[in-house]
């Protein structure tokens, strides 16, 4: 258990939290599934051959593994967006100026009153 733990503090090391996504992160999801495994109070009933297939898929996955094996020939998307663009996006910043509720435009305040 220990080299498991090892090996998953060195993956978190590699993994840092994105601030920008909050309840959305990949390496705020990975400390929390940790410190559940670590707060069991059998900790010696972990499933040891399921821990080491998740340390494994999360090795290739930071390290890129697949990126490298297959690279990729073209830049394009089906958005159409850069990495960056997407990363905007899909910040909180920006899902939370979507959800914001704007005062209604001339049509809408139009329409309601036609319909009421």
């Amino acid at each position: 258990m220990s080299a498991q733990y090892r090996k998953f503090l060195n993956l978190l090391e590699k993994w840092p939290v994105d601030k920008s996504r909050p309840g959305r992160d990949l390496g705020e999801y990975l400390r929390a599934q940790l410190k559940s495994i670590l707060g069991q109070p059998n900790i010696v009933r972990v499933n040891e051959k399921k821990l080491d297939r998740q340390v494994l898929a999360l090795e290739r996955l930071t390290n890129n593994e697949i990126q490298k094996k297959y690279p990729r020939r073209l830049e394009s998307t089906a958005s159409g967006l850069t990495g960056e663009q997407c990363r905007q996006v899909l910040s909180q910043e920006f899902l939370d100026h979507l959800n914001r509720e704007e005062e209604p435009g001339l049509f809408t305040k139009l329409f309601r009153k036609r319909s009421d």
